[in-house]
């Protein structure tokens, strides 16, 4: 009889299943684009490994596109979605003012899923959560920059309440250009209103209405629209 043809055991090197872990987590959706990571103390406590280890670890995720490592701030997911996706869209923005309509009817489509399904699956962590964006928002008075800076929030919220990780991805990738919609919108001296509107999202979703947060939210990104519409001087397309 053959001797059998034994292989020797390879031990993983501990960067490698600090990376299989991380990626894991941001592949199931438990961490949404954006998300900070814990403090590099913070991460050696919790795996339980060194600095040197840990380091490797994230310059490997860093390599692969799944995080985006800045210098004195805290290591953040990155979108799956590549740049090469938004930046043309960008460019035609800076080229043609009718791309911005093309950009707002694409948010009707997906902010009205985002919406529909936000109602049905949310936690009620997630919706106390959004409810802590729309208290922020409703005290803030005139400071515009962070009106839109919550503003960002609550959408690219709704999103990840879909507990669709593909949609969050989507979702946050492209919330640079739809925020250029979301600056002129606040222009327009139409606050209260708007922030009324984004009240009213919040209330249909808290109610687990999937029906009623789809047009709540359809009948917010309508009045975007009328109001960039107005902003231009009625040149452009509404529906």
């Amino acid at each position: 009889m053959d001797t059998p043809d034994y292989q020797p055991i390879k031990q993983p090197k501990v960067s490698t299943l600090i990376v299989e872990q991380i990626k894991s987590h941001i592949l199931q959706g438990n961490l949404s684009p954006g998300d900070p990571l814990p403090s590099e103390r913070e991460l050696m406590k919790l795996f339980n490994v060194s600095r040197a280890s840990l380091r490797e670890a994230l310059n490997i995720l860093h390599g692969m596109g799944f995080v985006i490592i800045s210098q004195r701030k805290r290591t953040r997911v990155k979108s799956l979605v590549p740049d090469s996706f938004v930046e043309p869209i960008h460019a035609l923005l800076k080229e043609d003012r009718e791309t911005l309509f093309d950009v707002i009817e694409v948010r009707k489509c997906m902010e009205s899923w985002n919406a529909y399904y936000a109602a049905e699956r949310a936690s009620d962590a997630e919706i106390e959560r959004l409810k802590h964006i729309i208290d922020s928002m409703m005290s803030q008075g005139p400071k515009k920059q962070r009106l839109i800076d919550n503003d960002a929030r609550f959408h690219v919220s709704i999103s990840d309440m879909t507990h669709n990780k593909i949609q969050s991805h989507l979702m946050f990738s492209i919330y640079g250009v739809i925020q250029n919609s979301v600056i002129i919108s606040y222009e327009d001296s139409q606050t209260q209103e708007i922030l009324e509107e984004h009240l009213n999202i919040y209330q249909a979703i808290k109610k687990r209405d999937p029906k009623l947060a789809r047009l709540e939210m359809k009948h917010h990104l309508d009045r975007v629209q009328a109001r960039i519409h107005l902003f231009f001087g009625g040149k452009g397309a509404t529906s």
